[in-house]
């Protein structure tokens, strides 16, 4: 009990400092956050049709000068994801010190629903404790982070015409290539998104989605995408649906997936 009062004292003290220092105002904070509530119909554990419910993201973030604290409501408990701070060492380079995502491929942040077209997760994203550098010149970009037990990982990328083409490493023998940007074809915009697994436990896994928002539909936006587990694996899986933002903080998504395309889910998300 003594402990958790010296806590909660340290707590307040801090809070109090941050709000009563001279050089920082609680407006320097920014507050922003998301929660999603998914509809989810199809067959239940008796194979019967039934119609579930589910709340698959509550986060918040933190955002500061040169910090940033986010985290996400699981099981009751508030589990964070990034605990980081830069130091900006020239306009082009900087250093990140603390809980980070790694750089590899481009699946990072679409567990967020409002980083993510879709409903479903193309692949899990991974989160480290370290030190991270990166480097942004001429539409090249260089990610690395350093963690611990000697893990590293290294994303190389180049950007050019909306169109990035990535290459990451890591320590556990990782090879992966992704692909993303946007075209336009006969006036709709089509934004794509592509990660193929090229080591030898990735067995060619690889992953497409493609999100093509006609203009004369405002605000909505047609989902296709393709998974699949490897080259020997039979689970490979067709994704379509459409999106739909009702205003720039609401948006609903719709998604059939499945082998069958027996599993209809409707994502209503908001952020703030």
């Amino acid at each position: 009990m003594n402990t958790l009062k010296t806590i909660l004292l340290c707590v307040i003290l801090a809070v109090g400092g941050i709000v009563f220092a001279q050089d920082t105002s609680i407006s320097q904070i920014k507050v922003s956050g998301e929660f999603s509530t998914d509809f989810t119909y199809g067959e239940n554990a008796d194979g019967d049709d039934a119609l579930g419910f589910s709340s698959p993201y509550s986060g918040l973030t933190l955002t500061g000068e040169g910090w940033q604290l986010s985290g996400v409501l699981t099981g009751g408990m508030f589990n964070i994801e990034e605990a980081k701070y830069s130091w900006n060492v020239t306009d082009d380079v900087s250093l990140t010190f603390g809980q980070q995502a790694t750089p590899y491929g481009i699946a990072w942040g679409l567990h967020r629903p409002s980083e993510n077209s879709f409903v479903s997760l193309p692949r899990e994203h991974a989160v480290e404790e370290g030190v991270g550098l990166s480097v942004n010149k001429y539409g090249v970009s260089v990610g690395a982070l350093y963690g611990n037990d000697e893990f590293w990982a290294g994303r190389l990328s180049y950007s050019i015409l909306d169109q990035t083409v990535g290459v990451s490493v890591n320590s556990n023998d990782a090879l992966l290539v992704d692909v993303s940007g946007k075209i336009s074809v006969v006036g709709f915009p089509i934004e794509n998104s592509f990660e193929y697994d090229l080591s030898d436990d990735g067995n060619g896994a690889f992953w497409l989605r493609s999100v093509v928002t006609p203009n004369v539909f405002k605000g909505a936006s047609i989902l296709i995408g393709y998974s699949s587990d490897g080259d020997d694996s039979t689970d490979n899986e067709l994704i379509y649906g459409v999106r739909y933002s009702c205003t720039d903080n609401f948006f609903i998504t719709t998604e059939l997936s499945g082998e069958e395309g027996d599993d209809f889910v409707i994502r209503a998300s908001y952020k703030f």
